[in-house]
């Protein structure tokens, strides 16, 4: 049974007067004069930074930012959260900038084949394929896809193809990770998940299913229920980081940080071999195998995740 929701007082605006708001160069220097200021900053300080031979129209400009993206105290002028938000979009690129990286070939091999790795990015978006098997996805991605999601492009900058593409898979986690718990990481609203399960799943040569185009039997898609942010992730990454497959993962020699990067060619021998199967579906109930050298962990988890119960073959 759902519990009621915190009674709040929302003071909103249209979207369409937030963006009016932004669109002004005089403005968007307030903000990010304020960014870079650690105290609040006075009038007269942000006019003589900002506009000092604007005197007349800057204090219109200054309160059309006041109340939603800039708060007015005893001590001056300081950012509030949505003034943040918007400059931190404007750091990373992500309205700003649009780059454009050709598949280039990386030193990264396959986690299912050992095959060669290629990197792209185009409209925000990262795509690494396989060049010699079918990846994680076919259909509509890229011919041997297993990573292709949003991603800023100030990521890009200073980075190799490899420390991009490991810099993407820590990205990943930390936006699904929330996700699994029921927590929006964009908004903080609430998550809604749904299960995709192939009813006939049989992978052929190149590693996909022809019925559903993919490596794996069981999807999980999550769903801001206030935002709409949603991400897709094969099912069993939620069981990874439960203590019993992460101590099962450190007695193999797997020490890298929790959440590890999952799909990397460091760590085929922790997630080339797990899978999840559904054992019932109404309601949903899941199997995880976690496989490495001859040992075997197998996780149940009910349809909202969380794991029943752990059993190890030694």
């Amino acid at each position: 049974m759902d519990r009621p929701g915190i009674e709040t007082e929302t003071d909103e605006i249209a979207a369409t007067e937030a963006f009016a708001i932004l669109g002004n160069e005089t403005r968007m220097e307030v903000l990010k004069r304020l960014w870079k200021s650690s105290e609040p900053r006075s009038f007269g300080e942000l006019r003589d930074a900002v506009a000092p031979d604007d005197k007349g129209n800057f204090s219109y400009h200054l309160n059309k930012l006041v109340g939603h993206f800039v708060r007015k105290t005893d001590d001056g002028y300081d950012l509030r959260f949505a003034g943040e938000q918007v400059v931190r979009a404007v750091l990373t690129g992500t309205i700003t900038s649009s780059p454009l990286v050709s598949p280039v070939e990386t030193e990264e091999r396959c986690v299912y084949c050992g095959g060669t790795v290629e990197m792209a990015y185009e409209e925000e978006v990262i795509s690494v394929r396989c060049t010699e098997c079918g990846g994680v996805v076919g259909g509509d991605f890229p011919p041997g896809t297993y990573m292709h999601y949003q991603y800023p492009p100030s990521g890009l900058v200073g980075r190799t193809a490899e420390e991009t593409i490991d810099a993407a898979h820590v990205l990943y986690d930390s936006k699904v990770a929330p996700m699994m718990e029921g927590i929006c990481p964009e908004c903080a609203g609430r998550i809604d998940a749904s299960h995709d399960v192939c009813s006939n799943h049989r992978p052929d040569e190149s590693g996909l299913c022809p019925e559903c185009d993919s490596r794996y039997e069981v999807w999980t898609e999550f769903e801001c229920q206030r935002c709409q942010y949603g991400r897709r992730t094969v099912t069993w990454f939620a069981a990874l980081n439960h203590p019993a497959v992460v101590a099962f993962y450190y007695d193999h020699g797997l020490d890298e940080r929790i959440p590890f990067r999952k799909l990397t060619w460091d760590n085929a021998a922790f997630v080339g071999r797990v899978t999840a199967t559904p054992v019932e579906t109404d309601p949903y109930r899941f199997e995880v195998t976690v496989v490495v050298d001859d040992e075997t962990l197998t996780v149940r988890m009910d349809g909202a995740l969380d794991v029943l119960s752990v059993t190890r073959d030694d």
